[in-house]
């Protein structure tokens, strides 16, 4: 039995997903992505990576993601949707607030607060290093096009004897995909299989 452990980066997939899941006949922006079917969807796909001889265990999914936490955000939604997705069977749900960082404004030059992300990508390097150390998983699927990941992805599978299977579309990423063991393309029956379906 092999032990496959998921690791997502929130924005980094979401952000993917709806720059290629954009039809030109949907006024209303890209389709919607249902979260909540990844694991099956990917357990689903990786006996065509790792065969059918050594069976596939799940062993939950751990997504990172960021919120705006301030009073009014457009994000009191996401907020919620991303508590729900944490009740999920096997879904570990990570939420940071962001942080206000002054900038000048690119048009009139006046000082802004910008909300930027902090933690998410160092959480997500965390997950795959404690995984592999603690045995807790064989195979590791990554959902994110970050290269800041890369030298963590080189040394679970290098040094820790691990296998790290890259999730993506195929525009972008490239870096990353040539770095993991092997990757998952997302366009096609993949994405097809994770849209959510409206009424």
């Amino acid at each position: 039995m092999r032990n496959v452990k998921l690791v997502a980066d929130f924005w980094n997939f979401q952000l993917r997903w709806n720059e290629n899941m954009r039809p030109e006949n949907v006024r209303d922006g890209p389709l919607r992505l249902a979260w909540e079917r990844v694991p099956s969807v990917v357990m689903g796909e990786l006996p065509a990576i790792f065969g059918t001889s050594d069976p596939l265990a799940f062993k939950g999914i751990s997504v990172f993601a960021s919120i705006d936490p301030r009073s009014g955000s457009r994000d009191a939604g996401l907020k919620r949707y991303l508590h729900w997705l944490n009740t999920q069977t096997g879904f570990d749900v990570h939420v940071r607030d962001r942080r206000a960082k002054k900038d000048d404004c690119p048009h009139c030059g006046k000082d802004i607060d910008r909300m930027v992300e902090k933690g998410v990508d160092a959480s997500v390097v965390n997950a795959l290093y404690e995984g592999a150390i603690n045995n807790s998983y064989d195979i590791a699927v990554l959902l994110s096009n970050d290269t800041d990941h890369i030298p963590a992805i080189r040394t679970v599978q290098d040094r820790l004897n691990k296998q790290i299977v890259h999730l993506a579309f195929k525009r972008g990423g490239d870096e990353v995909r040539t770095t993991t063991w092997s990757n998952l393309i997302m366009d096609g029956p993949i994405s097809q299989r994770l849209i959510v379906q409206t009424a």
